[in-house]
């Protein structure tokens, strides 16, 4: 073993010492950059299939970013700090009867190694995903811009390329259950434009949009949560 392995193993030791095995509470939220959808009939459709890639950030401590690894980033000289970057691929059906469905997809914590004014690209731990989601409605029955995420389970496959049940073979210190899986629920908000007569319509490019807030409030969208002028679907998930 180099000298530099054992002052990275002795600084991981360190930092992992007295460390939580996971988080209790934190947040993310993510952006869908891109989606393609299909209709099961065009005439009579029933099903709506779509896949979407997104990108976004977690609070340092949550499963997504959970504290061991960015300790374990330090160690080894790579960015870190107290949130990550996400990037995500994920896969959803709903019903367009009942607005009830479910998506699963896989996930990426990614920093900025070789470039610092792109967006981060790095891997530095991978996982996968999957959720309950169900459009919600008003007291007359009006689909609101609004869809709740429930039962959601994400668990890490790999951290730094090595999978999850071997990290404490190749970082000492660190334990598959700093890395557990973990539960969570959340909400998608779907961006919308407002009339004159402030009817709610689809947004379109280079307009103000707005997300519905929980409390029926009009949260406006601003510019770092468009992707080439379009309004964004937000994706909140909590822990």
């Amino acid at each position: 073993m180099t000298r530099k392995m054992i002052t990275v193993v002795a600084f991981i030791a360190v930092a992992m010492a007295g460390m939580p095995v996971a988080a209790s509470a934190g947040s993310a939220t993510l952006y869908e950059l891109t989606e393609n959808m299909h209709l099961d009939n065009l005439s009579r459709p029933t099903l709506r299939t779509a896949s979407a890639a997104l990108q976004g950030t977690a609070e340092g401590g949550t499963p997504l970013c959970p504290a061991p690894l960015l300790a374990l980033l330090t160690a080894f000289g790579l960015p870190s700090g107290t949130s990550c970057t996400l990037t995500a691929f994920g896969e959803d059906a709903i019903s367009l009867a009942g607005g009830n469905g479910s998506f699963t997809g896989a996930f990426a914590v990614v920093v900025n190694l070789d470039n610092p004014v792109d967006a981060p690209e790095f891997v530095v731990m991978t996982g996968t995903f999957g959720a309950n989601m169900q459009i919600l409605a008003d007291a007359n029955g009006q689909m609101l811009p609004l869809i709740q995420i429930s039962n959601g389970s994400l668990s890490t496959t790999d951290v730094l390329g090595v999978p999850v049940q071997y990290v404490g073979l190749f970082f000492p210190g660190l334990t598959p259950e700093m890395f557990a899986p973990a539960s969570f629920g959340g909400t998608f908000r779907l961006p919308f434009a407002v009339r004159n007569d402030d009817m709610k319509v689809k947004p379109q490019r280079g307009v103000q949009a707005f997300y519905l807030g929980d409390n029926g409030d009009f949260i406006p969208i601003q510019q770092n949560e468009t992707s080439l002028g379009y309004a964004t679907v937000r994706v909140e998930v909590g822990f």
